[in-house]
């Protein structure tokens, strides 16, 4: 059996059976018990587990009621969906009852205010993790609404009807004459005051049809109205409910309030799995110290007498949006077997950090030679009497054996949940990408990495940046459904994840080493360099994405505040430079006013980027980080066999488009069949990509060859595997740009001219080129947009999917797979993107022709580290030049690139070190 395929997930198996958090019978009917959970805290954001709050701002919990705190025109039908059940229609009667008030007399409401019950949301077929976002806009499954208005009246509304929408988010008021009343609907009742009592009934009909019944009555119980719909079909009114706030009081967020929420009967159906929260997800990262054996032998390899291996291990869990002085405790388990019985152990206290709500745990030594279970627990309360334990259940795994199986490495960025045409199913909401999620987690990668835009600002709903506070909640809102979508990858191994612009809520971003982004005459904030938001909730943000990694390995703060993150990850013989290429990145209007520069594209037609647009002075990666990467590339302890760089984008711009545009037409472009191929594209110069500035594009490039490193990024959405060039085509190492989850904007790369140099494939677009920076790139394959005959056609044909590479240590190779989103691996019929997967070998990341080769060195039975030293007048007066690990019983000449004093020190994994013949190379 496959150690990947079968062991793994008998691991995952029996890790959830042990811990009681998988369920392997069918679920039950359950005959009533639906009803909310008493509160542990009197007063917080969050307002429970059994709950999805869209959005999380606009909704508290406080003095045992459930408040709607938005009532503002543009942010109409707020809902709160209920996760542990579902609605399967059976052939009894089944009853929902809530209580609902406003605050204020009628004539401080809006017009048209309404709430109540939320049903019928999607059935069966639809995710219920779509289901439990549905909000804001009616479309197909969004389900109907039972209400009672300001008046006291009860009537049912559409919410399926509509649909429509832009790219990005489906928010703004309410068309005029959406969420009309049913028709055919009998209402009775002239109304009254509140507070109401709700009760909505459910009554089967015969012959898959139904009549539902709702009434309001006052604190006495006397009905104040009543409502009735007969002949609704079964599939109008299964799937999941909850509460629904429509607007409120006028020129404040007060909206209405629920509490008392029951439900009873046949067909409720419960799924406890989906209880949702406080701890929303964990990521971790294992990384070995700087004192771990540094041979090539895994920890359950070694030799006698050889110090083991040693791990940091740090684990960051994400909370809901808890109340901070109702955080009591934290802290990290493990699980161990004790005479055959699993018992739990503590091994670290956590680190509650409020503006991030994150928990994070740190682990200066660890073992990771067995996979083992953990759980993170939250003791909550804002009493005593109150306070509860919550737990959430992982799995750290036991560094890869290097055996001669590859090292996986799954690669997934730019995750856009929506992109027009709303329908709340997945014919419109990509989201929760189970497609991707499950491809990948059918291939068991032994670490993920994520390369950025795990959100959009606007996606589904608008960006909302003030006041600071709720501009988090707005962040936390659309990151939940990011652990929603990839938290099982997440829990069960490693990752290393990385925010690019988008998580910062930017278009585009340049850094500009850390300064505050400020509108100035002439050009936008965003243009004119830095973040738009504040060190405040970027640290944050920084925080919920990256303080599972290692200690950052460059001075921080930066600039105005900003926090880094740039470090570096030595795990199963991969070593693993993580940056980030946007922080330090110069702002382009600025920079190079005469090219008139909008959103990164130049606006002045008589300016040259080739020529012009590297200035003197420019940063791509700024100094810090290029000194980290030349350390890092020269330094192969910790049993390092292969360099790895891990950042947003390429280096290079790999973008065609029709002769004088810039990438605003990118949407409208139309999307060619397969074998069609558009002409007269050129290539583009946009400075958001990574061939910009070409100087420190450049020097960038360089340390990654001297380091024989390939580089996995994202963003671009265009899937890619390109090999750089620096002073010739071919001279440097290989990128590979894995492609989008999902998007809007899909990148394209159709030149008009055949590529030169030795052919590198047969397809049309590959081999050498110059991007429009002028950069040296061969193009090994392109994942352009295409007519893919899947549906829905928004999704499929721009190009989606995810990443794999695979790191064959023993052969030193590394293969990169493309696949689109639609195919199953496994299956006899998937596929991988034309062009597809690419293998490369280590040595040929320095394509430089050598000005000489130093004599031959002999690895042996060992697995030494050959450092070359040049020298200089004296013998201190010496440079580490290169360095490099040897395969066992591989012989190998180094390189040299200019004349001088070389000296090769070999250093083995006991400690021995010998110092080869000095060589005098003119």
């Amino acid at each position: 059996m496959d150690r990947r395929r079968g062991g793994i997930s008998m691991s995952i198996l029996t890790i959830l059976l042990l811990t009681g958090t998988l369920n392997l019978s069918q679920p039950a009917t359950a005959m009533g018990d639906l009803r909310m959970e008493p509160e542990t805290v009197t007063s917080q954001t969050w307002i429970g587990r059994q709950w999805n709050a869209n959005r999380l701002q606009d909704w508290e919990r406080k003095d045992g009621k459930v408040h709607c705190i938005n009532s503002q025109l543009r942010d109409p039908i707020r809902t709160a969906i209920w996760l542990p059940h579902d609605f399967q229609p059976q052939a009894k009667q089944v009853r929902w009852s809530v209580e609902v008030s406003l605050p204020g007399d009628a004539g401080s409401h809006h017009k048209g205010s309404h709430a109540g019950l939320i049903f019928g949301i999607g059935g069966p077929e639809v995710d219920h993790r779509i289901r439990a976002i549905v909000h804001d806009k009616p479309a197909a499954d969004g389900g109907i609404l039972a209400v009672v208005e300001s008046d006291g009246r009860v009537g049912f509304r559409d919410f399926f009807t509509g649909g429509g929408g832009g790219s990005w988010s489906v928010g703004g008021p309410l068309k005029e004459g959406s969420v009309a009343l049913l028709e055919n609907q009998q209402r009775s009742g002239e109304g009254g005051e509140g507070p109401w009592r709700l009760t909505l009934e459910f009554e089967p009909l015969g012959e898959n049809l139904c009549r539902m019944k709702l009434q309001a009555a006052d604190a006495s119980g006397t009905i104040l109205s009543s409502a009735s719909v007969d002949g609704l079909s079964l599939n109008q009114v299964d799937g999941s409910f909850g509460l629904v706030s429509h607007l409120g009081q006028k020129g404040g967020r007060k909206g209405w309030s629920f509490s008392s929420f029951k439900g009873r009967g046949e067909g409720l159906v419960q799924h406890r799995e989906r209880l949702l929260g406080p701890i929303f997800g964990v990521q971790y990262s294992l990384s070995r110290t700087p004192d771990s054996f540094s041979g090539e032998s895994s920890s359950r390899e070694l030799s006698s007498g050889v110090a083991p291996v040693v791990h940091e291990w740090n684990v960051t869990a994400q909370l809901a949006p808890v109340e901070p002085a109702a955080v009591r405790d934290s802290w990290l388990e493990i699980q161990n077997l004790k005479e055959g019985a699993p018992v739990w152990t503590r091994v670290a206290t956590g680190n509650y950090e409020a503006l991030s709500q994150t928990l994070q745990f740190r682990i200066p030594r660890w073992s990771a030679s067995h996979t083992r279970p953990f759980r993170v627990k939250l003791l909550l309360g804002d009493t005593e009497k109150s306070q509860k334990e919550y737990a959430y259940i992982g799995m750290v795994r036991a560094e890869p054996q290097l055996d001669g199986s590859p090292i996986r490495i799954g690669l997934i960025s730019c995750v856009k949940n929506f992109t027009g045409n709303l329908a709340w199913n997945s014919s419109s909401i990509w989201y929760p990408h189970q497609d991707v999620a499950r491809g990948l987690l059918s291939q068991d990668p032994d670490l993920v990495f994520f390369a950025g835009d795990q959100i959009y600002e606007g996606d589904i709903t608008r960006a909302e940046l003030n006041p600071p506070d709720r501009m988090l909640l707005d962040y936390h809102t659309k990151y939940l459904r990011w652990y929603r979508a990839f938290g099982e990858i997440t829990r069960s191994r490693p990752t290393i994840q990385v925010p690019d612009d988008h998580d910062v809520y930017h278009g585009n971003i340049w850094g500009a080493g850390g300064k505050r982004a400020r509108r100035e005459e002439g050009m936008t904030a965003q243009d004119s360099g830095g973040y738009k938001l504040a060190p405040r909730e970027v640290n944050a943000i920084h925080l919920t994405q990256t303080s599972h990694l290692p200690e950052p390995c460059i001075e921080g703060p930066i600039g105005e505040g900003y926090s880094v993150y740039t470090t570096r990850v030595e795990y199963a013989g991969l070593s693993m430079a993580v940056i980030s290429d946007r922080q330090f990145k110069s702002a382009p209007r600025p920079s190079l006013p005469e090219g008139k520069v909008v959103n990164g594209w130049f606006r002045n037609p008589d300016f040259d980027p080739v020529t012009q647009a590297d200035a003197p002075g420019l940063d791509l990666l700024g100094s810090a980080q290029e000194k980290f990467l030349s350390d890092w590339s020269v330094d192969w302890s910790r049993g390092a066999q292969w360099k790895v760089l891990l950042s947003q984008t390429p280096f290079v711009n790999v973008a065609t488009l029709p002769p004088g545009k810039t990438g605003a037409v990118i949407p409208g472009l139309p999307i060619p069949s397969p074998g069609e191929w558009p002409e007269g594209e050129v290539p583009v110069a946009d400075c958001d990509s990574g061939g910009w500035p070409q100087s420190g594009r450049n020097r960038a490039v360089s340390l990654l060859r001297n380091a024989r490193a390939f580089h996995l990024a994202g963003d671009q959405h265009l899937a890619s595997c390109v090999r750089y060039g620096v002073e010739n085509h071919r001279d440097a190492g290989v990128v590979f740009a894995g492609p989008a989850v999902s998007n809007t904007w899909p990148r394209r790369w159709f030149p008009t001219e055949s590529g030169g140099g030795e052919p590198v494939s047969p397809l049309r677009g590959t081999g050498d080129y110059r991007d429009g920076f002028g950069n040296a790139m061969t193009v090994l394959a392109v994942g352009n947009p295409s007519r893919t005959g899947q549906k829905p056609e928004r999704l499929h044909d721009r190009g989606p999917g995810w990443g794999l590479v695979l790191v064959d240590l023993r052969q030193r190779t590394a293969t990169f797979e493309c696949w689109p989103r639609f195919s199953v691996p496994g299956k006899e019929d998937a596929r991988q993107y034309p062009g597809w997967p690419i293998t490369v070998d280590q040595k040929s990341l320095d394509g430089r022709q050598p000005h000489a080769l130093l004599p031959t060195v002999a690895g042996g039975s060992d697995s030494p580290v050959a450092s070359i030293w040049r020298f200089g007048a004296t013998i201190e007066d010496k440079v580490l030049v290169s360095a490099y690990r040897l395969m066992k019983g591989e012989s190998w000449s180094p390189p040299v690139h200019e004349s001088g004093t070389y000296q090769v020190q070999l250093s083995f994994p006991d400690g021995r070190e010998e110092w080869r013949e000095r060589v005098e190379i003119p």
